[in-house]
């Protein structure tokens, strides 16, 4: 059979081949240009652990509290000391 002669099967084969592979190649260029940089640059959320905010912002709350040395203690196990 001639190059002119194929089958449609096989035609919609080697499309679906060449549009695979050429997916391929444009998924791994964006993962290496875009994805990967964006993982590199991370950076942590403003409630992230051992944050200062959060600890001054629950011994405020203790001012109000009825049992201001407890809640003080409190604050300090949870949110000031960096372990839950």
């Amino acid at each position: 059979m001639s190059e002119s002669e194929r089958s449609p099967c096989a035609r919609l084969v080697l499309f679906m081949l060449c549009l695979s592979i050429a997916g391929s190649v444009l998924a791994g260029a964006h993962y290496y240009a875009v994805d990967l940089p964006a993982q590199k640059n991370l950076q942590a959320p403003e409630n992230a652990f051992k944050n200062t905010k959060n600890c001054e912002l629950c011994r405020n709350n203790c001012k109000i509290d009825e049992d201001y040395f407890f809640c003080l203690s409190i604050c300090n196990d949870l949110e000031c000391s960096g372990t839950l």
